[in-house]
């Protein structure tokens, strides 16, 4: 299940984090905002996608990202991300 977005967090999402978004894990923008979750910590958004094999992506508002495939964990990826990883 996604996370609830508020109107405030979508105003605050911008186009180019969910073109980033769309673009790495190949979903509609909708569905990008239904499978989402903000990462207030890290100034980002973590997206995935939910299909079988599908990856999910670590969006942070000034556009850098980390992408990683479906058999990383959210926590894995997640320290990757604090560790300054990107792709």
């Amino acid at each position: 299940m996604g996370f609830k977005h508020s109107a405030s967090s979508i105003t605050n999402m911008t186009n180019q984090i969910l073109e980033i978004a769309t673009t790495v894990l190949r979903i509609t923008a909708e569905e990008a905002l239904k499978h989402s979750k903000p990462l207030p910590d890290l100034d980002a958004t973590y997206f995935w996608n939910p299909t079988r094999g599908g990856g999910a992506v670590i969006i942070k508002s000034n556009g850098e990202k980390l992408a990683a495939g479906s058999s990383v964990s959210f926590e894995t990826h997640k320290k990757a991300f604090l560790d300054g990883k990107r792709n």
